[in-house]
């Protein structure tokens, strides 16, 4: 059915036609109506049941997109909203394309009872099996708590509307007020910014990812130079997105999680024209060289999704180690085997670049080659240390003069700390000016050319 210029005007079907192709979008299921119950009796139940579906294009690739109608019932989840929503999964896992959510919902509509917790129950069921076969997105535009909350979280990105977006689990006024601080949930999306740029970042993201996790990456036309130097990379060490943007074609990076787990960045760039996913220790935003257990969960998080969807990745290691404060005792083992067990999964190619210094066990658990990682390059001015050389020295020759100490410290450094040392070892590919990182990257991809 062409949409009529009343339907046109509606908000749902704006933001809609903001995402999509021009003229892409086919509404289905524009009569459903919300049933009639001992507790909903208008005189005149309206169509959409506050919830607008159909399908389009984004840069030319079919998707499927629901948008929640704040204009009607207030967008409020119900049986036949949910049932539309559901449908459109149905359609979308048949057809291997993306759905993309856009959410304003005031909430569980209570005049259904339980059919409407029924269809919430059948929309999680769905999404769980989307997880597994085709890209989710959800923009969250207005209100959105309770049980869509967990729908939104569900999904494989997550943006919220800066001004007027609100991601939630419980409302405020049933939360124990004597908490000082209440989480806001937008931290840990992918993004709070503008609905224009939320609504670019969702055809951006379709245009560089696969639909579905059975199809190939994408693999876009290179017109940058595969041995491009990177004469001022050094200088950007231990500032994550940056190292990164330097080493993508043209400069492109698509970070992710921007605003939780500041000592990892995460995101994805392009080397001679495929996606690859590219994580970074980062200490230059929150001024911290130590990883945390929110940074090593959105690390894994990350890992896991390039995985799904046969994604690269990419580590670029420098860091001190973990975090010492008790929070961090607590939760941080966890965390990393998370990560661990992450990186020992993915079945895409690893490569780790070492930029910098990193201490102890840190090393082993960042895409080290013990853990997997296929290619290790490491910068000739970085080095690694299971302690500091002094101190091993100590330990190991005690009560010895201090120009001994000294002598072995330099002897410990030499063989145990430099990027020579872990090259003897097999434990690094190749040692490798700075400026000359991209080149060798891209020609360590490239030898896995066959497997896409």
């Amino acid at each position: 059915m062409i949409l009529t210029e009343q339907r046109k005007n509606t908000l749902a079907v704006k933001r809609i036609e903001q995402v999509l192709d021009s003229g892409s979008f086919m509404e289905i299921g524009e009569n459903v109506k919300a049933r009639l119950t001992d507790f909903y009796t208008p005189e005149e139940a309206l169509e959409s049941d506050g919830v607008i579906t159909g399908y389009g294009t984004v840069h030319g690739k079919p998707v499927y997109i629901f948008c929640q109608d704040g204009e009607v019932m207030g967008g409020s989840f119900g049986e036949m909203h949910g049932q539309k929503i559901t449908n459109l999964y149905r359609l979308a896992m048949r057809a291997k394309a993306p759905m993309i959510g856009i959410l304003d919902c005031r909430g569980f509509r209570i005049e259904e009872g339980l059919d409407g917790l029924d269809k919430f129950a059948e929309l999680y069921a769905m999404q769980a099996k989307a997880q597994k076969k085709i890209l989710q997105i959800m923009a969250v535009v207005g209100r959105c708590g309770g049980g869509m909350s967990i729908a939104a979280n569900m999904a494989d990105f997550v943006f919220v509307e800066k001004e007027k977006g609100n991601l939630f689990v419980n409302s405020r006024n049933t939360i124990d007020r004597s908490f000082d601080e209440i989480i806001d949930q937008a931290d840990y999306t992918d993004a709070k910014m503008s609905c224009e740029d939320i609504l670019k970042s969702v055809r951006t993201l379709i245009d560089l990812l696969p639909s579905h996790t059975g199809a190939q990456p994408l693999q876009q036309s290179c017109s940058d130079d595969l041995n491009r130097l990177c004469p001022d990379i050094a200088a950007m060490r231990g500032d994550g997105s940056a190292l990164l943007k330097e080493m993508s074609d043209d400069h492109f990076f698509f970070e992710t999680r921007r605003d939780s787990g500041e000592d990892m960045t995460t995101g994805f760039i392009l080397l001679d024209g495929m996606v690859v996913g590219g994580i970074a220790n980062n200490h230059r935003r929150g001024g911290s060289s130590r990883m945390t257990a929110e940074g090593f969960d959105k690390a894994a998080s990350f890992i896991e999704l390039c995985d799904k969807f046969s994604i690269p990745v990419l580590t670029i290691t420098d860091t001190e180690g973990f975090d010492t404060s008790d929070e961090q005792e607590i939760y941080l083992p966890e965390a990393a085997g998370r990560l661990i067990q992450a990186l020992t999964s993915a079945e895409v190619p690893k490569i780790n670049l070492i930029s910098g210094e990193i201490y102890g066990s840190a090393y082993s658990l960042m895409n080290s080659k013990g853990l997997g990682a296929d290619y290790v390059f490491m910068w000739d001015c970085a080095d690694v240390n299971l302690i500091n050389p002094k101190q091993a020295a100590e330990i190991l020759y005690p009560k010895s003069e201090t120009s001994f100490i000294e002598r072995k410290a330099d002897e410990y450094e030499a063989s145990h700390c430099s990027a020579e040392a872990l090259a003897r070892h097999g434990y690094v590919d190749k040692v490798i000016h700075p400026e000359e990182s991209r080149k060798y990257v891209v020609g360590a991809l490239e030898t896995f050319a066959d497997m896409y």
